[in-house]
């Protein structure tokens, strides 16, 4: 009989590479998008193995983990955290907790293999009588009961950790297939394509009034992206194949607008139009539309590369970004769709036809609220259609001071607490 992994991951893409990997491997999987999603699996799925990962909302994974461990029916199965937190004391965290294997992302396939095999061909010694031993590192104290070999488990993962970021990471072999997220579960049909196709605010103001009203909104911003070659590349592929691989990225870009609080508008052909800020104010928005940008740039980048690797044709993405006011409101009386309109709209979209392919160009509107956050290079004045010159800016990445990562993805605590400053109407 095959073994059960369990795993808990937030990130749509990392949770489908990982159960991809896991399936092709003969394993069943659960997958849990939350420690307490993932808790609440193990009422009913008994794995072999659990995987998981650190920053989670609701449960994180080092609470996650405690819980396992402090169950008489759970705490002998084993648990690999799998986190892009890689400092001693991340590490020392999770060793306390309970933890039995420790590996950072981004991992490579084989060393994550190593650990799930070793710890099933493995099983765990009793641990309910060892003493716990009290260790001080940095300044902080840490209890840690673990038996001989959860030490010697705990200490092939930080070598294997060692070994891997001396190693060019492996190229990433993925094929996303994402589909929409799942509408929501409601008692009316309709109500529930309403709500997927306004958003939620509108689709509960049409119902109740029977209109919504248009509403000017002071600042927004509006993110725009459009595929170069997109004509030369569908001469080379069938209607379906085409279809398929325009569903596939635009499902990828509702859920990337979905985790950074953007909201869809509409997608003309193969051009995709979102906006942060509406219907619901807020002072983030700037901020998570270049976080969404550069996301959407790391996704076309990989399957760029992936569809290359296969001989097959491929798209690139032009993105671009301006902050400004629009007017928006509900068109249509059958087909209802959600719209905007205004000069900031017609500037986003030059600043994504003004751009260039794989780079994220923004205004200086919008560079003015996002320069602390994000690296940028100034372009100068570009000309752009029906509009003149425009100051126009490349978003390379995350300040290095803010990231935790070299590449300038992945946020630290002080890009958040700029971030909580910004979206509280606190920073100046």
């Amino acid at each position: 009989m095959s073994k059960k992994i369990l795993f808990a991951e937030d990130s749509p893409i990392q949770g489908i590479v990982l159960r991809r990997l896991l399936t092709s491997r003969g394993f069943q999987i659960e997958w849990g998008k939350n420690g307490q999603e993932a808790l609440d699996i193990l009422g009913r799925f008994t794995p072999d193995l659990i995987i998981s990962d650190v920053e989670m909302p609701v449960m994180d994974g080092y609470e996650f983990c405690k819980h396992v461990k402090a169950n008489l029916e759970w705490k002998k199965i084993p648990v690999i955290i799998c986190s892009s937190l890689s400092e001693p004391e991340d590490i020392m965290k999770g060793i306390e907790v309970g933890a039995n294997g420790y590996v950072t992302k981004p991992y490579e396939e084989t060393f994550l293999m190593y650990r799930i095999e070793s710890l099933l061909n493995n099983p765990l010694e009793d641990e309910i009588d060892l003493e716990p031993i009290e260790i001080n590192y940095a300044g902080k104290n840490y209890s840690i009961s673990a038996s001989k070999m959860h030490i010697l488990q705990l200490l092939l993962s930080i070598y294997e950790n060692t070994v891997k970021q001396n190693k060019e990471l492996m190229s990433a072999q993925i094929e996303i297939g994402q589909k929409a997220q799942q509408l929501e579960r409601s008692l009316d049909e309709s109500e529930r394509l309403l709500k997927n196709i306004l958003p939620i605010k509108i689709a509960d103001t049409l119902k109740s009034q029977g209109f919504v009203e248009p509403e000017s909104f002071s600042n927004v911003t509006v993110l725009f992206t459009d595929f170069k070659g997109f004509t030369d590349a569908a001469e080379f592929m069938t209607p379906r194949e085409l279809v398929e691989q325009l569903d596939l990225c635009f499902a990828q870009f509702d859920s990337i607008m979905e985790m950074y609080k953007l909201e869809k508008l509409k997608t003309i052909g193969d051009s995709y139009m979102a906006a942060g800020g509406i219907p619901i104010p807020n002072f983030s928005h700037p901020v998570d539309a270049v976080r969404a940008a550069l996301e959407i740039k790391e996704f076309m980048d990989m399957t760029k590369s992936i569809r290359i690797d296969q001989g097959l044709p491929y798209w690139e993405l032009r993105i671009g970004i301006h902050t400004g006011p629009v007017v928006a409101g509900v068109i249509g009386n059958k087909k209802f769709a959600y719209d905007m309109w205004g000069d900031t709209v017609n500037t986003a979209s030059r600043m994504e036809s003004s751009g260039e392919v794989g780079r994220v160009n923004i205004s200086r509107d919008t560079h003015e609220i996002v320069k602390e956050f994000f690296l940028c290079q100034s372009r100068g004045k570009i000309p752009a259609k029906n509009k003149g010159t425009i100051d126009m800016f490349f978003v390379d990445r995350i300040h290095p001071h803010l990231s935790k990562d070299e590449a300038g993805r992945v946020p630290n605590e002080k890009f958040k607490e700029l971030y909580n400053a910004l979206a509280t109407g606190r920073h100046s």
